[in-house]
């Protein structure tokens, strides 16, 4: 087997873990026993699973997985309540999932009707609660931004930079995405609202790469982040939460 046969092999080994927490925590919200760190540990196992595929460019199991995840990350914010029907469709989802992995692994057949109805169903709860979500994560959108759990900072073009946050400990992250890593369904607000749940966060956008409007490509990248973070987590806590856009994106990380 070739390195990345066997990397690909980690990768559908790595699904099965996932799928099988993603399927345990459903069935707590289904009994009425989970927590917020289950609904957060169900999708962090949808997301998971959609950065791998990404990766290796499964791009029908980026898109259903990216409309999964968007719906859980409603519920995980409070703007779609879990209610039964709710947790069914995600029960169903996760079983859709589930044979979407089985077919990338093996080149099997999924039924492409089943597919559609069950991406209309959950587009269906993402429109409910304000939040419309493209089919096809991978395509440019000017939709409107997703609301934040952060306060951004404005960016100052005197020669000063922002003062940091007065902190005794923490992590400055710079954070730069490739196209690559829009182009496999992730998304940079997505990451740094999870940075935001980790502690208090201060945010700066670097936007001096963005071109004339002439010169602007529809699926570049221009954006940079700094993130000053005040968490008790550590370093490698951050650094799993960029485990799957690493080969996408410059990332550094040190101690405030």
């Amino acid at each position: 087997m070739d390195t990345m046969a066997a990397i690909r092999e980690t990768f559908f080994q790595e699904c099965e873990e996932q799928l099988g927490e993603l399927e345990v925590g459903l069935n707590a919200m289904e009994e009425g026993t989970a927590d917020s760190e289950t609904v957060n540990a169900v999708f962090r196992a949808v997301h998971s699973i959609k950065g791998g595929a990404g990766a290796f460019k499964l791009d029908r199991l980026v898109r259903f997985a990216h409309i999964f995840e968007t719906t859980l990350d409603l519920v995980r914010s409070e703007q779609l309540a879990p209610s039964s029907t709710v947790v069914r469709t995600m029960l169903r989802s996760a079983d859709l999932l589930a044979d979407l992995v089985k077919a990338s692994r093996t080149d099997a057949v999924v039924d492409e009707t089943r597919v559609d109805a069950l991406i209309s169903e959950l587009k269906g709860l993402t429109e409910g609660a304000g939040r419309p979500v493209s089919a096809a994560p991978v395509a440019a959108s000017f939709s409107e931004p997703e609301a934040l759990d952060f306060q951004p900072v404005l960016l100052s073009f005197d020669d000063d930079p922002p003062s940091e946050p007065e902190a005794s400990s923490g992590y400055i992250i710079k954070f730069i995405p490739a196209p690559d890593l829009y182009r496999k369904g992730n998304e940079a607000v997505r990451l740094l609202r999870e940075l935001s749940r980790m502690g208090t966060i201060r945010v700066e956008c670097d936007a001096s790469h963005v071109p004339m409007l002439d010169a602007l490509e529809p699926e570049g990248a221009y954006l940079a982040w700094r993130v000053w973070l005040q968490t008790e987590e550590d370093a490698a806590a951050i650094h799993e939460l960029f485990e799957f856009v690493i080969d996408d994106c410059e990332l550094e990380i040190v101690a405030a």
